[in-house]
């Protein structure tokens, strides 16, 4: 099932998020909006990394994978990102 959100978090920031959840596990996530991720390509790597991974992993997986790749995020966090992220799972059907 595809789940998507569109927000202005805290920060002011637009944060579009989109992932795909097969039987409780991550399939594809995209993390986007008007921030800012240096390095790009490490944020990238760390939003790959995400693939097949439980989703109630999301929050630690993704801070985790920010720091492995020495990502710094100018206007979201990671806990804010994981906050809308838990948000979407309220749109899953019950198991």
């Amino acid at each position: 099932m595809t789940l998507r959100r569109i927000v202005k978090i805290p920060a002011g920031k637009l944060l579009k998020l989109t992932a795909d959840v097969e039987n409780g596990v991550l399939k594809s996530v995209a993390v986007r909006g008007d921030f800012f991720a240096h390095p790009e390509e490490g944020f990238d790597r760390a939003e790959e990394s995400l693939v097949d991974i439980p989703v109630g992993e999301f929050r630690s997986a993704f801070s985790a994978a920010l720091a492995r790749e020495g990502v710094e995020l100018f206007g979201l966090s990671a806990d804010a990102a994981a906050d809308v992220f838990e948000e979407m799972l309220h749109d899953l059907p019950p198991a």
